[in-house]
């Protein structure tokens, strides 16, 4: 049986949702190990706006009589943490460098993520759930800069822990 629009644009969120609770806990994660002061707050201050993503998304969700999808947030997790076991042979600092540009390219899935909704919905007449989207995907857009001006100075930071050769 073939999603109506009203079950796609409820999936969409769902998603949406679901990504956001599975990105803060690798925030979080990220955060807490960070040593990077500009990273730190970096993160700090996103965390809280994804939480007010969040917040907001579940909101919609239940406005248009769904509930928010509690298993793929816990994927999103998983899926996070799991990835944590490819940094097992980087130095901290070298690991801030390499999770600043995972978390680059997980907003910047987000900002895909949220053009296609916002397409969607605005297609659809869904011009709140359009709304929305367009709001939240300008603060992914906002983070995944932050993030990017961010991976130059931490891919550098480890120069004075590595052993130099000459050639």
């Amino acid at each position: 049986m073939a999603e109506d629009v009203k079950d796609k644009i409820i999936r969409y969120l769902q998603d949406a949702h679901a990504a956001e609770e599975g990105g803060l806990a690798s925030l979080r994660d990220v955060m807490d190990s960070a040593t990077d002061q500009d990273l730190k707050s970096c993160l700090e201050e996103h965390a809280k706006v994804t939480e007010s993503q969040s917040s907001r998304l579940e909101t919609r969700i239940l406005a248009l009589g769904a509930k928010k999808a509690e298993g793929k947030s816990l994927l999103n997790t998983l899926l996070g943490k799991g990835s944590d076991l490819v940094n097992i042979f980087h130095d901290k600092e070298d690991k801030q460098a390499q999770d600043a540009m995972k978390l680059f390219a997980f907003e910047n899935l987000e900002v895909a993520s949220y053009t296609a909704l916002k397409s969607f919905a605005d297609a659809a007449g869904d011009y709140e759930t359009a709304q929305l989207a367009e709001t939240i995907l300008s603060e992914e857009q906002l983070a995944a800069e932050r993030l990017l001006r961010l991976i130059p100075q931490l891919a550098r930071a480890p120069i004075s822990n590595t052993a130099t050769t000459s050639r």
